[in-house]
């Protein structure tokens, strides 16, 4: 089962009682919209391990590869954070690895130009097909984020992972298993990559 939930800042609230005093120690040394943004995400992670796993309080993170945050417990569920301005993503799989990634609709300088030098020729031609290329090269964009963060792999490598939107199919030289689901909730751009088939997905907001 695949679980992400999707937030907006102003209007998400952080549970104090699922959050070790480390985390809420750790917040301290962030300000303003940071501090809000790492709370709101880990009190949204600590309430999914509540729903779905009966864990009662959020266990001890650390940094994995490429500054990937994972479980201290190696047999907890995998679990993926993404922000993009006022609005944070949290997902978790319970039977996998999971890479989420969003992004809120917006304008980009030279979208066309960006797609055109650093995506396949094959999804360039595909964004110009769309009737709304900007939201096209964000469905892309996100897909391929998602697909790094589920190997934990930087966004330098974005040019090596190869979408197919028409067959459904991602693939990349790092990884062997790219599955996904992607929506857009109301402005946000939202894409899931799992290394299983999804037969289970599930989105809050």
């Amino acid at each position: 089962m695949l679980i992400a939930q999707l937030a907006h800042l102003d209007s998400a609230e952080v549970n104090y009682s699922l959050l070790s005093p480390q985390i809420i120690n750790d917040a301290e040394s962030l300000s303003g919209s940071r501090k809000k943004q790492f709370l709101v995400c880990r009190s949204i992670l600590a309430s999914l391990l509540k729903q779905y796993c009966h864990i009662d309080s959020l266990p001890p993170i650390i940094i994995g590869d490429n500054s990937r945050p994972c479980f201290l417990q190696h047999n907890l569920p995998d679990f993926n954070i993404s922000h993009s301005k006022d609005w944070v993503a949290v997902a978790i799989s319970l039977n996998g690895r999971v890479g989420i990634d969003i992004e809120v609709a917006r304008q980009r300088k030279n979208y066309l130009n960006v797609a055109k030098n650093y995506f396949a020729n094959e999804e360039y031609q595909w964004i110009l097909k769309q009737s709304d290329t900007l939201a096209a090269f964000w469905q892309l964009w996100t897909l391929k984020e998602s697909a790094l963060k589920l190997y934990a792999k930087g966004v330098w490598q974005i040019k090596s992972v190869k979408i197919d939107v028409e067959k459904q199919m991602i693939s990349a030289p790092f990884g062997q298993d790219f599955y996904y689901q992607y929506q857009q909730v109301e402005s946000v751009h939202l894409a899931v990559n799992h290394n299983k088939p999804i037969t289970d997905f599930i989105l809050q907001s």
